[in-house]
C-alpha cells in the first residue's frame, strides 16, 4: 500500500498516511480518524493538501547488481539512498 504525505494549511503539520490507491481523504478530520491522531485545535472538515515528494528511481539494469538506487528530487539534484544502513 503506498504512502503519502498530506499538509493541512490551517495548522502546518504535515502526516504520512498510507492510502490505498483508491481510497481518498480530503480533511483533517477524515486523516485524525485513520491515523487515530486527536484533532487538537484544527478543526475537523480544515482540508488537507497531497504533498509531492520526491521518488527514488531504479534502472531495471542495475536491480541485484549491488548498486544504490537514485532519488531524483524536483529540484533536479540527485541523491544516492543505502537501504542496507
Amino acid at each position: 500500500m503506498p504512502s503519502f504525505d498530506f499538509l493541512c494549511p490551517a495548522n502546518g503539520q504535515i502526516t504520512e498516511v498510507m492510502l490505498k490507491m483508491h481510497e481518498v481523504i480530503s480533511t483533517w478530520g477524515e486523516l485524525c480518524a485513520r491515523k487515530n491522531l486527536p484533532l487538537g485545535d484544527t478543526p475537523a472538515d480544515s482540508p488537507i493538501e497531497k504533498v509531492f515528494n520526491s521518488a527514488v528511481v531504479m534502472d531495471k539494469k542495475r536491480m541485484g547488481s549491488g548498486h544504490r538506487p537514485v532519488d531524483v528530487s524536483f529540484t533536479g539534484q540527485s541523491r544516492s539512498y543505502n537501504f542496507k544502513d
